[in-house]
């Protein structure tokens, strides 16, 4: 039987295009993408199946020059191809997608991979951004579990779920009202797959929409956003949080965490903490009782 052949698509962008780019992507291929750090820059590989080849290069041409004509990359910004056989671009895709252990009670683990002997959130990379090895997502579960800590809260309102993995560990972390939201429709229906399957579709209700969507106040809110909508919406976000709350934040670079984190503290919050890892940063805040 012929061999078929997978292309690998690099693109290397600064760190504020990533998260744009890689959606971009997902969205065309149907499938995840690897994310590599390069010195400054960030190295993003889509996989064109079989067949997908010279429709989607021209797909990604002209969305490169759209990106270019706005100022949003540099002139002359490209992307290399790489041929694959198939069972190689397995193993590529799969040694770049391991277990993240993400502290002594959270563990993230694609399906593929062995049981690591402890609880586990068990999440594909697919079609929807969250699989805990972005930085952002990381610190998000950090600053989550270290906040529940042995006193889990009674409701969580996770804006922007993508894969639904903040909902989920907080469920995991014993939060008993978790209500998860995105705009992206694809995204709510990978969320709600990842929900059922880590058996916690009791204590998580996945939903379409944005802030709006909101039902009262909750102890916790988790918000891996991008900066500008984190600012656009801080008055709204916080007027969902119940005296006494935390509200976590990311998706933000380094010199945008002062700016986003002042669009909080005019409405009320005071920082409580900071994490930053390579040029990404989140957020703490807290509402005084």
């Amino acid at each position: 039987m012929e061999q078929r052949i997978w292309h690998q698509v690099t693109l290397g962008v600064a760190p504020d295009m990533e998260d744009a780019l890689s959606d971009f992507l997902t969205t065309l291929t149907g499938r995840g993408v690897c994310l590599r750090e390069d010195q400054c820059r960030t190295l993003i590989d889509a996989f064109l199946e079989p067949g997908m080849n010279e429709e989607y290069l021209l797909h990604i041409d002209r969305h490169l020059e759209d990106l270019v004509r706005m100022d949003l990359l540099p002139v002359g910004s490209r992307y290399e191809v790489m041929e694959l056989p198939e069972e190689d671009w397995m193993a590529v895709f799969r040694a770049q997608h391991t277990p993240v252990r993400v502290s002594d009670r959270l563990v993230i683990r694609p399906t593929w991979c062995e049981p690591t002997g402890h609880r586990e959130i068990v999440l594909d990379p697919g079609m929807a951004f969250g699989t805990g090895s972005h930085f952002t997502t990381r610190m998000c579960l950090v600053l989550l579990d270290e906040m529940i800590g042995d006193r889990p809260p009674g409701r969580m309102f996770d804006l922007g779920t993508g894969s639904g993995i903040l909902a989920i560990a907080g469920a995991f972390l014993g939060i008993g009202d978790i209500l998860a939201v995105d705009i992206d429709p694809v995204a709510v229906e990978v969320a709600s797959l990842n929900v059922s399957s880590n058996a916690v579709d009791d204590r998580v209700t996945v939903a379409g929409g944005s802030v709006e969507a909101a039902e009262g106040l909750y102890d916790i809110i988790t918000a891996n956003l991008s900066a500008s909508v984190l600012e656009r919406l801080a008055p709204e976000i916080t007027g969902h949080l119940a005296p006494g709350g935390s509200l976590i934040i990311s998706g933000i670079l380094e010199e945008e965490q002062a700016g986003v984190a002042e669009a909080f503290t005019r409405c009320g919050l005071r920082v409580e903490k900071i994490l930053k890892e390579k040029v990404w940063a989140a957020v703490l805040l807290s509402l005084e009782a």
